[in-house]
């Protein structure tokens, strides 16, 4: 149950991006090509959206093998060279984002220190009136007086982003050790192109079919 919650909320969160996404691009073309008129803080905010859309995206990529990988070598090992060559990349994998999710760690905790602001998203007039000046400053390192969305905030992701993508390959590790996988989950496009051409050969039979 909890499971298909999380599997919803997932999805949503990201089809929430990617329409956020479509939506701010296709209003800042209809704002310059037809009114003449520029919004900074929607190409800021489409380029935010991307960052969250890919580094959420590529945990959720892991997980339902949407990713593409080259495996041709490790298919033709035997069953036990495969498990190690495979745990062995998951381990590797998992070093990766570690490393990465200490940098971001650091980068998010200097850009908090300096208190960098983004150059034009502003905080909604609602929040900012809630907020005590000091608190506002000390806790979320917000000026009021110009209330611009704080960097480490923006870009919080990647945190989020790296600490989902290692509990990912962790789970895949585990059923490698356990031995219900042999290795990565990669998305074969060959595979899905013969479908996709045995799908149209179908259709185009039966509408002959049809037609006689």
């Amino acid at each position: 149950m909890f499971s298909k919650k999380s599997d919803a909320l997932e999805e949503g969160f990201i089809c929430l991006l990617l329409v956020c996404m479509t939506l701010l691009v296709f209003a800042e073309v209809i704002a310059r090509f037809v009114f003449n008129v520029g919004f900074m803080w929607m190409e800021e905010l489409t380029l935010t959206c991307g960052a969250w859309f890919v580094l959420f995206g590529m945990s959720y990529g892991v997980k339902v093998g949407a990713h593409i990988g080259v495996d041709a070598f490790v298919k033709i090992l035997p069953p036990k060279a495969k498990k190690i060559t495979s745990i062995a990349a998951v381990l590797i994998c998992l070093c990766y984002c570690m490393m990465f999710f200490y940098g971001s760690m650091v980068y998010l905790a200097k850009m908090y220190d300096v208190g960098l602001v983004m150059e034009d998203i502003h905080i909604p007039a609602f929040i900012v009136n809630s907020m005590d000046i000091d608190a506002a400053w000390d806790i979320f390192r917000i000026d009021i007086e110009d209330p611009l969305m704080p960097i480490w905030i923006m870009q919080s992701i990647l945190l989020f982003g790296f600490a989902l993508l290692f509990y990912r390959f962790l789970q895949v590790l585990v059923r490698i050790i356990q031995g219900k996988a042999d290795g990565f989950k990669f998305a074969d496009e060959a595979e899905e192109s013969m479908h996709l051409i045995q799908e149209d050969s179908t259709s185009e039979d039966n509408n002959t079919k049809e037609e006689k």
